[in-house]
């Protein structure tokens, strides 16, 4: 398994664009800004203006989410044989492309924005057994202006339950999703963050007989000010034996490890919210 994992990272690296620059603004989202802020990002540019080289992310690792009732996810009862079932084929029965945080704002009803790696045919993760403990990651993102001033401040979590199986057979994932904690972002800039999951990259990098399902989660970013947009992108690598590693990133990556416990954010992504799973 171990040599699966390192030619599934092999190949999904050389598969990967290069994020090292802000991406291009040529589809720039029309933006509200008022006249007092296009006045002064005018008048002072260097203060509406981020120093890419100030952009950077945290990460603090943990993977511990001691009080999750992992009943909510599935009563592990045997499921009986369906023919319709292809555990070798891995899709993502839930949500493709989501908005994490728009205009400054986390989006509304997030917790029912998910992505998975189960078997073809499965109507729901339920029918799945032997749910691992989800994992989270929790990540910081700053970035300063021209004058060394911090104006984008933003935590999130990056979620994900594992190693389900089908019959006693395969590693799937479920929850896979971001959310946002913290938003806070200077006046005169806009933030977005966006979540994506690319069918291509729904795959098994296991056996036939026996899968691992993978997924690239894709979390994209932009500022804006009245006079400047940039754009970036950081991509994350879960495996359905709970493997992750960051891919890509057009972010200073920067690493501190810090105890989490008991990550209540997790818990309605499939406690209350199950029905919402699939949506």
């Amino acid at each position: 398994m171990k040599i699966l994992t390192k030619i599934a990272i092999v190949a999904l690296l050389i598969s990967l664009p290069n994020f090292t620059k802000a991406q291009p603004s040529d589809d720039k989202i029309q933006r509200n800004f008022s006249s007092d802020e296009r006045t002064y990002a005018k008048e002072n540019p260097k203060f509406s203006q981020i120093d890419p080289s100030s952009i950077k992310i945290v990460k603090l690792k943990e993977e511990i989410l001691e009080n999750y009732d992992i009943q909510t996810l599935s009563d592990n009862r045997p499921v009986k044989d369906d023919p319709f079932v292809l555990i070798d084929k891995i899709v993502n029965a839930a949500s493709k492309l989501w908005k994490l945080v728009t205009d400054n704002a986390p989006v509304v009803n997030i917790s029912s924005k998910y992505a998975t790696a189960i078997p073809q045919g499965i109507e729901h993760f339920t029918q799945l057994s032997n749910w691992k403990m989800p994992k989270a990651y929790t990540y910081a993102f700053n970035a300063k202006n021209l004058y060394g001033a911090e104006v984008i401040n933003v935590k999130y979590k990056v979620i994900y339950i594992y190693g389900g199986d089908y019959n006693g057979k395969g590693k799937y994932l479920t929850g896979v999703s971001i959310v946002p904690e913290i938003v806070d972002v200077a006046w005169t800039y806009r933030f977005d963050l966006n979540a994506e999951v690319p069918d291509s990259t729904v795959i098994n990098i296991g056996p036939s007989d026996n899968p691992v399902s993978a997924l690239q989660l894709q979390l994209s970013w932009t500022i804006a000010s009245a006079i400047k947009e940039s754009r970036g992108m950081s991509v994350y690598y879960i495996q359905g034996d709970g493997f992750m590693r960051e891919m890509a990133s057009s972010f200073k990556i920067e690493e501190t490890e810090v105890k989490i416990k008991n990550i209540k954010s997790a818990k309605p992504l499939l406690a209350g919210n199950a029905n919402k799973v699939f949506e």
